[in-house]
């Protein structure tokens, strides 16, 4: 039974089919991950040149379903001249036929059915694709949070390298530190101002990511997200059964299969040919009316279409092996997804609940002996603190990151054009 989720898509294209001349949709100021993948589906033109495919498919149905086919009118008038002796009394002979081709072998039941079965081969594979670009909306939206956040920290850093170095001037006027202090703080922060380049151009090319998926070009707007998400299910049998259910690469193969059926079936049928019959009338130059049927059939002696017949059953048997194909690869990807998953999940979670507490507690520790006068707690120890302070949240922030990416891999190896609902934005998001 095709789910909810396939439904929608298979809405939205017809939609599409409607409407396809319409201008699309202005894009919203602010976009949410899931209003992102909504806006994508209906007016990326990508996506709406595929779905014309449909209207193809669905013009093949009728073809197949177009029968009888047109009769032939076969005419034939003759002048006619001749000896006396021939009694030749009309000088101008007439034969008429009325001829139809006759499918007396049920092809017309197997052209039929495989074409219906193209038509709904194509629609899955058009489902295919819509899965395909909403997985690929929800990377590049990723992508957008991800490159701003590490802008922002690498900003924050930037500024953290500045005050230390001009910290670190002061006290080596003071006679505080040494000047060689000065140089590796100075330094540092070069260091950090040219890796802020890098950055910069990692947020932009996030963006053109995520127009391109879109399908937009100049449009200025928003996007409103976390890396931050629940839980997901975990559980492989029941991630697999879905998968089954859900996948619309699946079911068009499954589909190609019946259709790849049909058309042996069709080859077979039409292996002996179709015979030819109707009416046939005459008027002979002796003005005697003929008046009966012809009958015409094919003699099947030199060729029998095997040769056809061959083609469509290699081309059933690849359709069973591209199946098993599709069966197999979604076991992997379902099995690579959740390892990655697990994986990303220990990751991030050992920075937030380990790593991350422990820096925090050694920064306050040191500001506090550097508040008291420690002489070992210097500015440059409380700043160096700082800086792997904040090395920390940009390896978490990767962290976060690869388990956003396992997700995806999730959401294709399922089915499901989207990831599990993200938490509550706590940071503002990124505007271009």
């Amino acid at each position: 039974m095709i789910n909810q989720a396939i439904l929608g898509w298979l809405a939205i294209l017809l939609l599409g089919l409607v409407n396809t001349a319409a201008r699309a949709e202005p894009v919203p100021e602010v976009l949410t991950r899931e209003e992102a993948v909504r806006w994508a589906l209906e007016n990326n033109p990508e996506l709406a040149a595929l779905r014309q495919q449909h209207g193809i498919a669905a013009a093949a149905v009728v073809i197949a379903d177009t029968y009888p086919f047109n009769p032939v009118w076969e005419a034939k008038v003759r002048a006619t001249n001749g000896p006396e002796s021939a009694g030749i009394t009309n000088r101008v002979s007439n034969e008429h036929k009325l001829l139809l081709d006759l499918e007396v072998r049920g092809q017309g039941q197997y052209r039929r059915r495989a074409a219906g079965a193209a038509l709904t081969r194509t629609d899955w594979e058009i489902a295919a694709q819509e899965v395909a670009l909403a997985v690929r909306v929800v990377r590049a939206f990723d992508a957008v949070i991800y490159q701003q956040n590490k802008l922002r920290l690498g900003e924050q850093a930037l500024r953290l390298n500045e005050k230390a170095a001009e910290e670190v001037r002061k006290s080596a006027k003071q006679g505080v530190l040494q000047p060689t202090d000065l140089i590796l703080a100075r330094t540092e922060a070069i260091d950090t101002h040219a890796q802020l380049g890098a950055a910069r151009v990692a947020y932009e090319k996030a963006w053109y990511e995520l127009r391109r998926a879109l399908g937009v070009m100049e449009e200025s707007f928003a996007v409103q997200g976390t890396l931050d998400a629940q839980a997901t299910e975990d559980n492989a049998e029941a991630l697999l059964a879905m998968a089954l259910e859900r996948r619309p690469d699946l079911h068009a193969r499954q589909v190609a299969v019946a259709e790849a059926d049909a058309r042996i079936r069709l080859a077979v049928a039409d292996r002996y040919g179709n015979p030819n019959v109707g009416p046939a009338y005459e008027y002979d130059p002796t003005r005697i009316n003929l008046i009966g049927v012809q009958f015409s059939l094919p003699l099947p002696v030199f060729n029998t279409r095997q040769g056809e017949i061959y083609q469509r059953e290699a081309e059933r048997a690849r359709a069973a092996l591209d199946l098993r194909q599709v069966e197999v690869t979604i076991r992997q990807d379902l099995a690579a997804a959740l390892a990655r998953l697990n994986a990303a999940r220990r990751w991030a979670e050992t920075y937030r609940s380990q790593v991350l507490p422990e820096f925090e507690k050694s920064l306050d520790a040191i500001q506090r002996l550097f508040a008291k006068g420690e002489p070992s707690a210097d500015v440059l120890r409380v700043l160096d603190v700082r800086r792997k302070l904040l090395k920390a949240r940009e390896a978490y922030l990767d962290a976060l990151w690869e388990v956003r990416q396992a997700q995806a891999d999730l959401a294709a190896a399922v089915g499901d054009p989207l990831p599990p609902p993200s938490l509550p934005p706590q940071a503002p998001g990124a505007q271009h």
